[in-house]
């Protein structure tokens, strides 16, 4: 069904309630950045990821989509702490497809699932407009939004509209392309996301989630900055990424069958 104009108003009135001290006015100030964790796409990224910025993640093939949630899911944990709410804005087709949120999954990665506002509407249209109100919403830091495929709506209007929102309130936008191909235009970074095989310390404990991320795009440092490949593993217990073991066969690790992707560990399905 529609989401109404009052569903809306009621959604930011629960943002506000849940905090009302991160209000965060920047006014021509320069914006914080965030540490990946990693030096050097810190020093890539001009200081870390961007605040009150828009930034995209596509996985590279249809099977590391559950990669990319994982990539994306790890920088909601690095912009927004546990004490602080999230709002993650799902398309109902992305959760037929990939799966449904998974509270205790979410803390085993280092995100507090009772700070998460789950807001998930049947089509694109609805997405865009609950993602621009969530955006103006100071309490935030960080707004998830998970459209499916290469809707029509998220045209150039839309997410210039979306930057003219984070910078305006300080709350950085995280756009998942779930099942899409075309790159948004005005987002500050993109990723290119796939999976690495996980490898642990030890023969009695699963590994990190690892990725291998290619930043594509990069507008934090000038007129297209450099970019970069990285292999990552993202350390839940610190809200960190770091380097991946050098020795993992990236090769292998793309080409391998479909069937060998690992799910994300916040997902899981409902039927």
């Amino acid at each position: 069904m529609s989401v109404t104009r009052e569903a809306f108003i009621a959604l930011k009135e629960t943002i506000k309630g849940i905090s009302r001290d991160g209000a965060r006015r920047f006014g021509g100030i320069e914006r914080d950045r965030t540490s990946i964790g990693i030096p050097e796409i810190d020093q890539i990224l001009g200081g870390g990821l961007l605040q009150g910025a828009t930034h995209e993640i596509m996985a590279l093939t249809p099977r590391d989509l559950s990669a990319a949630s994982g990539f994306a899911l790890g920088l909601v944990g690095l912009l927004s702490p546990r004490n602080t709410p999230w709002v993650w804005i799902r398309q109902d087709a992305a959760g037929q497809e990939l799966g449904e949120p998974y509270g205790p999954g979410l803390a085993s990665y280092g995100l507090n699932p009772a700070k998460l506002l789950l807001v998930q509407v049947p089509n694109a249209k609805e997405a865009l407009r609950a993602a621009e109100e969530s955006l103006r919403c100071q309490s935030l830091n960080v707004v998830l939004l998970e459209p499916w495929g290469d809707p029509k709506q998220l045209d150039l209007t839309a997410t210039r509209r979306f930057s003219l929102a984070a910078e305006e309130s300080g709350v950085t936008l995280i756009t998942l392309r779930s099942g899409g191909h075309s790159p948004l235009g005005s987002a500050r970074t993109r990723w290119d996301i796939s999976a690495l095989p996980s490898r642990s310390e030890t023969d009695f404990e699963l590994g990190l989630p690892a990725f291998l991320g290619r930043l594509v795009l990069n507008r934090q440092a000038g007129a297209g900055g450099p970019g970069g490949e990285w292999m990552m593993e993202w350390s839940h217990d610190k809200c960190l990424f770091r380097q991946a073991n050098s020795s993992l066969n990236l090769s292998s690790a793309c080409d391998r069958p479909a069937t060998e992707t690992p799910s994300a560990p916040a997902l899981r399905r409902t039927s």
